[in-house]
């Protein structure tokens, strides 16, 4: 095993809130509890400039997954990603999921109303195929 499993932050096994913002970046955000806006959560920005070269150098110039609570953070990485009605299965480099701090795999129920599934579905297409070509997943089924 290429991590210690130990080192793992806790996941929630259901996620039931999700919101976006279409600012500067375009931002997705899920989360565990609706009720409690410092729950548990994971957010996907899409890339902000894939042309420059600060951005290319540091391997920023693709989208970006954060993990809260600490705001762990990383760039690329997502290898698969599939979305269903009441499931939401990725699955992460080693890298990627490492600087986040949470398993490879993760499989989250959902409890989403139907806009916010909508809005997760188009979401996730728009942030996951953002950036460098070579860092949209293998497997995108949205």
């Amino acid at each position: 095993m290429d991590r210690d499993e130990r080192d793992e932050a806790w996941v929630p096994v259901a996620l039931e809130d999700a919101g976006e913002d279409d600012d500067e970046v375009y931002v997705l955000g899920l989360r565990q509890s609706a009720e409690d806006p410092e729950s548990w959560s994971l957010t996907f920005m899409g890339c902000y400039d894939s042309e420059d070269e600060q951005e290319i150098a540091q391997g920023m110039d693709t989208y970006c997954l954060v993990v809260d609570p600490g705001q762990a953070t990383a760039y690329g990485g997502v290898l698969e990603c599939e979305l269903t009605r009441d499931r939401l299965r990725l699955l992460l480099s080693d890298d990627t999921a490492r600087s986040l701090g949470i398993p490879t795999q993760l499989d989250f129920a959902l409890a989403l109303r139907e806009e916010q599934l909508a809005m997760v579905r188009r979401g996730l297409a728009r942030v996951l195929t953002s950036g460098r070509p070579d860092a949209v997943p293998v497997c995108l089924g949205l």
